[in-house]
This record gives C-alpha cells, sequence and structure tokens, in this order.
C-alpha cells in the first residue's frame, strides 16, 4: 500500500513542481543573466567559439539553447562589432529582442530543460530518501521539494545553479550507492556525473574536495572501503583479516582518481575537445572576481567584501519555517525511527558543512543560490522525520504533515514569485528589501508585471528607475528613464507631460536600496515614504502625483546622475506646482534655462 501511494503521490508532486514553475515563466520576465547565458549557448552550438560568457562553463547554457536552436531554429547572426570584442550583454540583448520569434517564446524554450532538470532533481530526492528511509519518506522529501521556492525559482532560470545541484547531489548518491554495493557503472556514472557538475558551473570544483572527504571519512569513520570493483566472486567473509584504515585508504586513490579523470574527460567534451585552456581562463576571471568582491547588501550593511555569516542566514531566512521544523528536528531526534548512522552522517551533512564552510570565505555575496546543492542533501535529512513512530497516527500525521503543509502554504503564498521568497520569521517577501538584495529578491524579474499593472491602471506613461538590462519598450512600457542600473542603451529623453493625470514612479529594489556603487542614496527620499503598491516583490510603485517636492528630488537625481535634460523637465514641474520656489529656480538658473 506504501508503495503505490508513494508512487502515486511522486508523481502528483512532479507534476505539482512542474505546473508552479510555468505559472512562473508567466508572471516573470527576463532575470538579468538570462539573455547573455541563453545567446552563449546558443553560440557555442553553431558556432563551437566559447568566447562569450567563459566564467559560467558551458554545459547547462547548450542545454537550454538546445531547446531554443530545436524550435526555432533562428539563425545566430551578432553584430560584428560586437562579436569582435566579446560584448555578451549586447548579443544576448539583441539574441533575444531582435530576433524573429517573439522573445516571449525564445525565453520559455530556453527555461523548459532547466525545469525538467529540476523536476528529476524531485524525483531523486524522492528516490534517495526511499533507500535510506522508506515510501513515506520519499513522498515527504518530494513534498517538501515540490513546494521548495528556492529550488522552483532556479528551476525556473536560464542560468546555471539548478544544474550544479542537481548534478553534485547524483555525483554524491551515487557514490552513496556504490559503497555498499560497488559496480563499474556506478563508479562510471559518478564521474560522469562529477563532470557534468564541474561543466555547470565553476563553484563546483568544491565538489572534488567534497567527494575526496566523503570517501575519506567514510574509510576512516564508516570502516568502510573505497576501491575497484571487485573480480568474480568475493572471498568468504573472514577467510582472512580486513585491511586498516591506511591500506583501505591507499585502495582508495587510485579509483577517486578515475573519478577525477572521468569528470576531466566531460568537460572536454563539453569543450568540444578543444583543450582545458577556455575553461581555465573562465576559472581564472571566477578567482579575480572573487578577489575583487561585489557589491552586497546584507541586513543594512554595504560592502564588496562580504561576510562569513551571509549564506547561512540568507538559508535560514529564505527557507520555509515547516522545512526547518523537520530538518532541525531530524537532527535533535536522530536516535530515534531509524536512528542517523555514520554513513548518513558522512553522505548528507559533510558535503552541507563543506558547501556552507566553502561560501562563508567567498566575497560574491550575491544570490542563495551559490549554495543551492545543500537543498536536496538537507530534505532528504528532513524526510527521515517519517520514520519516527507514535502511539497514534495522528500524532505523526501531524509531527510530519504539518511542517510539510506549512512549507507548501508558504511558497504557494507568493507565488509565481518565488525568486523573492521570504520565510514568515523575517516577516515575508514585504520585509526581503530589509535584509538581502540581488538575486535574493530583485533580479529584474518583474518587468512584465509593470506593464499589466500600466494596461490594468491605463497608464500610458510612468517613471520608471528600473535594474535590469531587458529594454522595457520591447515589452510595450513607455517610460521616463529615472536613474537605474544595468541598461544598455543611452536613456532615453522621453519625458512624462506636465498634468498628467498621475504620475508613478516604479522603482526596483535594488535601486532603491541604494546597493549599487555611487549615489547610494539617491533615492533615500523615499524610504519615508508608503508605496501605493507592489509588483512582484521587487519593483515598489509611488505616487508624486502633484508632488513638488517629489518632482524636486526626483530633479536633484537627474543633476547626480544624468541625464541633466529631464532634470530641466522636473524643475519646470516644480515651478507649475510651487511658483514661488527659489531652490528650484536657482538650480535652473544653473543649468542654463528658464522657467
Amino acid at each position: 500500500m506504501a508503495r503505490w501511494v508513494g508512487l502515486g503521490g511522486g508523481i502528483l508532486l512532479i507534476l505539482a513542481f512542474v505546473a508552479q514553475g510555468l505559472a512562473f515563466f508567466e508572471s516573470n520576465s527576463q532575470t538579468s543573466d538570462e539573455a547573455v547565458h541563453l545567446a552563449a549557448g546558443y553560440s557555442y552550438l553553431t558556432r563551437s567559439d566559447f568566447r562569450l560568457n567563459p566564467e559560467h562553463p558551458p554545459l547547462i547554457k547548450e542545454l537550454c539553447a538546445l531547446s531554443v536552436l530545436l524550435a526555432y531554429r533562428i539563425p545566430f547572426q551578432p553584430d560584428e562589432r560586437f562579436w569582435r570584442v566579446a560584448d555578451q550583454w549586447r548579443i544576448g540583448r539583441d539574441f533575444l529582442y531582435g530576433s524573429p520569434q517573439p522573445w516571449e517564446k525564445i525565453l520559455t524554450a530556453g527555461r523548459l530543460p532547466n525545469l525538467l532538470l529540476g523536476a528529476a532533481l524531485v524525483g531523486l530526492i524522492g528516490w534517495w530518501s526511499r533507500r535510506l528511509w522508506g515510501d513515506w519518506a520519499a513522498v515527504t522529501a518530494m513534498a517538501l521539494a515540490a513546494f521548495e521556492p528556492n529550488l522552483i525559482a532556479n528551476s525556473c532560470l536560464v542560468t546555471t545553479d539548478l544544474g550544479a545541484a542537481l548534478f553534485t547531489f547524483l555525483t554524491l548518491y551515487l557514490l552513496w550507492e556504490y559503497t555498499a554495493s560497488p559496480s563499474w557503472a556506478l563508479l562510471i556514472g559518478s564521474g560522469l556525473s562529477m563532470g557534468m557538475a564541474l561543466a555547470s558551473k565553476y563553484s563546483t570544483v568544491i565538489l572534488v574536495a567534497i567527494v575526496a572527504g566523503v570517501i575519506g571519512c567514510h574509510i576512516l569513520f564508516c570502516e568502510g572501503s573505497f576501491s575497484f570493483p571487485p573480480r568474480g566472486a568475493s572471498k568468504p567473509k573472514g577467510s582472512s583479516a580486513a585491511p586498516g584504515a591506511g591500506a583501505r585508504t591507499l585502495r582508495a586513490i587510485a579509483p577517486y582518481l578515475l573519478l577525477c579523470a572521468i569528470a576531466a574527460l566531460v568537460i572536454l567534451a563539453v569543450y568540444r575537445f578543444q583543450g582545458f585552456s577556455t575553461w581555465w581562463e573562465g576559472w581564472s576571471r571566477v578567482l579575480a572576481h572573487q578577489e575583487e568582491g561585489h557589491h552586497s547588501f546584507f541586513l543594512g550593511e554595504y560592502s564588496t567584501q562580504g561576510w562569513w555569516s551571509y549564506f547561512l542566514v540568507a538559508f535560514l531566512m529564505k527557507t520555509p519555517v515547516g522545512t526547518l521544523v523537520l530538518i532541525t528536528a531530524s537532527l535533535i531526534f536522530f536516535r530515534a525511527g531509524r536512528p542517523l548512522n555514520r554513513r548518513d552522517l558522512v553522505f548528507l551533512l559533510l558535503p552541507v558543512a563543506m558547501l556552507f564552510l566553502a561560501a562563508s570565505k567567498g566575497r560574491i555575496n550575491i544570490g542563495l543560490r551559490h549554495v543551492l546543492p545543500v537543498y536536496p542533501l538537507l530534505l532528504v535529512l528532513a524526510s527521515r522525520m517519517a520514520t519516527l513512530k507514535w502511539r497514534r497516527i495522528g500524532a505523526k500525521v501531524a509531527a510530519v504533515g504539518i511542517p510539510v503543509v506549512l512549507t507548501a502554504a508558504s511558497s504557494l503564498r507568493v507565488a509565481p514569485h518565488q525568486l523573492a521568497y521570504f520565510n514568515e520569521l523575517v516577516g515575508g517577501p514585504d520585509r526581503g528589501l530589509m535584509y538581502l538584495s540581488d538575486s535574493n529578491i530583485d533580479w529584474g524579474q518583474d518587468l512584465v508585471g509593470v506593464k499589466r499593472y500600466m494596461d490594468r491602471e491605463d497608464l500610458p506613461m510612468i517613471y520608471l528607475a528600473y535594474f535590469g538590462n531587458p529594454p522595457p519598450a520591447a515589452l510595450g512600457i513607455r517610460f521616463q528613464y529615472a536613474p537605474g542600473f544595468g541598461h544598455l542603451e543611452p536613456p532615453s529623453m522621453d519625458a512624462l507631460p506636465p498634468g498628467a493625470p498621475r504620475e508613478i514612479l516604479a522603482i526596483s529594489v535594488t535601486r532603491l536600496q541604494g546597493l549599487l556603487p555611487g549615489n547610494r542614496d539617491l533615492y533615500a527620499w523615499l524610504w519615508g515614504r508608503a508605496p501605493v503598491g507592489k509588483i512582484g516583490y521587487s519593483i515598489y510603485l509611488y505616487d508624486i502625483t502633484s508632488d513638488a517636492s517629489a518632482h524636486m528630488n526626483l530633479a536633484k537625481a537627474y543633476l547626480r546622475a544624468g541625464p541633466q535634460e529631464l532634470a530641466v523637465v522636473e524643475l519646470r514641474k516644480v515651478f507649475a506646482l510651487d511658483p514661488a520656489n527659489a531652490e528650484a529656480e536657482r538650480l535652473l538658473a544653473a543649468l542654463g534655462s528658464s522657467r
């Protein structure tokens, strides 16, 4: 009975995961990096040239681009000026928005492969849980995974994080199976999966150390072995003394090196056997980026050097409370039900500890997605709670079912905006801008929501301070540029006409936070104002209709960040509302303009 319930429940949960992904597609526009990844992958497939976006390995980008290639056969004909200098941002923009097919269709086709990989990950999480703890654990793990907002969001984007999580998890699962029942298929499969992880994202280089650590701890603390599969029939037990830890460690070196060699061959194959130079160039860029650091926002502070606690705190804020409860309970009650043994700890928790430790040393603190591989491992761990024995079935259902339902309800409450998810302990996504930035909450994903808002409110034009590089005009958005970040074209001089019935300023959270370098307090005057609405959770709306103070502050923003021509427009609006405004008159005189 449990087996059939597990099978049926697993299928339904995978379908629920896919359904949430399709809803995400419909409501979320291109995020910052997607056009670049898609165009880069397309160039790899059509030209076997890896000059674009070398800071990310090719595998996932090629899978996403392959879907577009098979569906639409779009000619790849980038502007030669951009191609010569590998201007990936403009090539990506032109590929997505300048192709014969509508950008929405291209983006959806590019996103589908990652959604399928995400569905496969949900199934694999359930399978490993079943192998460890049984059918009910499998259903529990898959339920947590199917409604995990971070897995959903990253499965719906043309980015590399989901692939890195899937292949890291698959590598560890295959090694776990291998240590119990060695076979050449499992050993080679582990190496192939490890190679696919390394060919997906550079942060998975830590997997080389994780695999070594897992094998070493398995030998030293679990009294297991890791050697080549035995030839023929194995020796009867007790026929000879078991080898010591030192001998077992030596025997593990050769198969470990074979794993690394197979992984290296996968990398070579992904790069069309053009050598390791391109992979190494990308790795060098990542190291340089780590050394330089990245502008980041964390709990109200700004830094380019990062914080050691960033990823752990982000995990606690962006993981549903029900999931956190089950993970914690599984650790506290480690002897209850089917107890955690050393082998479980080595394969499930050691990698998590190493991933968090490695991340804590990094200076690129721009998204929880960089430690996405911890989720599958911890969800398997949490599912062990389904094995606890209770006197009453109702108590068991409550102890496991309530946290699972809380996770699902919390995630569905913010759908289809899972990218900006924060749990209730920190006030939900409405409070997310107080704690984190960038891909944790605002990756430019809500531009399509801006267009829908304008249509619904009958707004022909708005002010827009946007963080992202898609051209708003491609979505049919008419706007007066307000200083933002990421735009690939010079600011338009289009201005909202004087006397417009409603003047709405839409501003991205990242710009509102003042994260980006220069003019950090450019929009500080908005901090004390209540927004009239939000698009998703990443774009805030302010009504500045007939507000002389707001127009004066906008004019000052243009004077500091440009373009000054729009400062003149705003100062004249100030005069129309407040003819005696001496400051506006002084600024106009300084600009050589009259009232």
